[in-house]
């Protein structure tokens, strides 16, 4: 559940470290070690009761094409929708209500129609938000972390090393912003975000090998989105003697 989180960190070296994580001969980053801990609270979680949540769909996006049509994974709730750009980098630009024009015959469908001045270079995918009827929960986890830095030597591995921790602790808030994530498949979607990130401990396990322990707090929600007919309100219960079984109920 890190995945994100380890490319955020991966492409953020790279980027901003480039004389020293680049090429045959540069620095590397590598991870190991992903454990992690449900918090108490929320290791035995219990589905809420239907009703309105957010859904989250990531479409892919051509910045040369960027028009679409597109189209929602799941039939939506009546209210508002809001469409994201994401960058490759897991940053998220909002799209003014302007630049989305939604199809009026089918309330999944949409277009997208950038304003003159907005730069779209960079970004891949769209994150759309939208309500729809399910049953959610969520789950808080604890995970460790090990982070490799490896030189050429050992000169070379503690410089990358210093630089490194110096660009992570300096761009923490950015790394947790970017360390999101969304899944669905069927009936079912996963959400998850970064809720904090630690710097805890560090080694020197080979003379051009250095590592850093993180700590990760991870916020999940799960969902079911409720197929039609599910977790609609009843009516009324009928009284004794006026229905069995199945017709002991009357939905909407």
């Amino acid at each position: 559940m890190l995945l994100a989180l380890q490319n955020a960190i991966s492409t953020l070296l790279k980027s901003a470290l480039p004389s020293l994580f680049s090429g045959s001969a540069g620095a590397t980053a590598t991870f190991s070690g992903d454990i992690w801990d449900f918090d108490r609270l929320s290791a035995d979680p219990i589905a809420g009761e239907p009703g309105p949540e957010d859904a989250v769909d990531e479409l892919a996006f051509d910045p040369l094409a960027p028009a679409g049509p597109y189209s929602l994974t799941r039939p939506p709730h009546p209210g508002p929708k809001r469409v994201y750009l994401r960058s490759t980098r897991g940053e998220l630009v909002a799209l003014r209500s302007a630049e989305v024009a939604w199809n009026p015959d089918d309330p999944a469908a949409f277009s997208v129609v950038p304003g003159a001045a907005r730069d779209l270079s960079g970004y891949d995918r769209l994150h759309v938000m939208y309500g729809v009827v399910a049953a959610a929960t969520r789950l808080r986890s604890q995970h460790t972390l090990t982070l490799g830095i490896a030189g050429a030597d050992a000169e070379s591995a503690e410089k990358a090393f210093a630089l490194a921790l110096a660009v992570l602790v300096m761009n923490r808030e950015g790394l947790v912003r970017g360390a999101s994530f969304s899944w669905s498949a069927g009936d079912y979607q996963v959400e998850g975000s970064v809720k904090a990130l630690k710097f805890s401990s560090g080694s020197s396990p080979g003379p051009a090998l250095r590592t850093l322990a993180l700590e990760v707090e991870v916020d999940l929600r799960v969902d079911r989105m409720l197929t039609e007919g599910e977790g609609r309100p009843m009516a009324r219960i009928l009284a004794a003697g006026e229905g069995t079984g199945s017709d002991a109920a009357e939905p909407l």
